[in-house]
């Protein structure tokens, strides 16, 4: 059976600037390719779920252009149910992304995605399974999601805000990379992090980039999972990849190191290839990644 993932958060258009290495303030480059892909948090961790064979859905909002319908489209044609997606008076989001040396900069432009409201998220959050927010959209409608859905809400706190803790005490596990959790906390590395994490929500899952993952859970210790060594393309969106198997697998019974582990392996996976998006079940089973609920 199917798990029912739904993904509250941003759509935007990525446009993408490869460079040999990132660059230095005041310093100009040479492009060596440009292209444009979908994108936004929320999107990326829909699409990715249903890549992963869940039945996935976004709750998000996009302009009245034309990037705004090529969304529905992109939607439609990778099996999202994009019918929480509201069409605004305004401009899709877009993001800037410089790739160079496996890593990236990004600046976004939010546009529609501003005007996600209470109402939108509420009108089509349905019940059950795992919930995936992120916060590239008004905290308004997170916390209606949060505090609505009757499921697993996986919280990725991205971009970290002060805000952040108290959505946190919402959540039944909190994702955030190494820097937002030190940002979230002022602790001075990620094990410090995870303790006073784990007072605002039940369970924590720090990604750690190339290292893999830190797990925490209250009353059951820590577990630090390694990510198996791969050539790193373009790392936009790991962290999409990441939520969207773990959501998927604990949606699908696993336990939360079990699952972790899955997203580890699924999102260095993601990052030997371009764009934002996770791989799909049938590319990662030609990995040696099996997924929960596949059979």
């Amino acid at each position: 059976m199917k798990p029912q993932l739904t993904s509250v958060g941003s759509y935007n258009v990525d446009y993408y600037i490869v460079v040999d290495r990132l660059p230095m303030p005041g310093e100009t480059l040479r492009a060596r390719e440009l292209y444009v892909g979908h994108g936004g948090k929320g999107s990326n961790q829909a699409v990715s779920a249903a890549r992963l064979g869940a039945s996935a859905r976004l709750i998000a909002a996009v302009g009245n252009d034309e990037e705004g319908r090529e969304a529905l489209r992109f939607l439609s044609s990778e099996g999202v149910d994009a019918s929480g997606v509201s069409v605004k008076q305004a401009r899709t989001g877009r993001a800037y992304i410089i790739v160079g040396g496996g890593q990236n900069m990004i600046v976004v432009d939010p546009g529609a995605n501003s005007m996600l409201s209470e109402e939108d998220v509420l009108r089509s959050l349905p019940r059950g399974g795992a919930l995936m927010a992120s916060l590239e959209v008004p905290l308004s409608a997170v916390r209606a999601a949060l505090e609505a859905f009757n499921g697993i809400r996986v919280l990725n706190p991205a971009p970290a805000t002060p805000e952040a803790r108290d959505l946190a005490r919402l959540a039944d596990v909190i994702t955030p990379n190494e820097v937002e959790a030190l940002q979230l906390t002022g602790a001075s590395s990620p094990a410090e992090a995870a303790e006073r994490l784990l007072e605002l929500v039940p369970a924590v899952v720090i990604t750690l980039g190339e290292r893999g993952a830190l797990v925490a859970e209250r009353g059951r210790g820590r577990a630090v999972l390694e990510a198996p060594r791969v050539e790193a393309v373009d790392p936009t969106g790991a962290g999409d990849a990441f939520n969207a198997a773990l959501a998927h697998s604990l949606a699908c019974g696993l336990d939360l190191v079990e699952a972790a582990s899955v997203a580890v392996r699924a999102a260095s996976y993601k990052v030997t290839r371009k764009g934002a998006l996770g791989l799909r079940a049938s590319e990662l089973l030609s990995l040696g990644l099996e997924l929960p609920c596949s059979r």
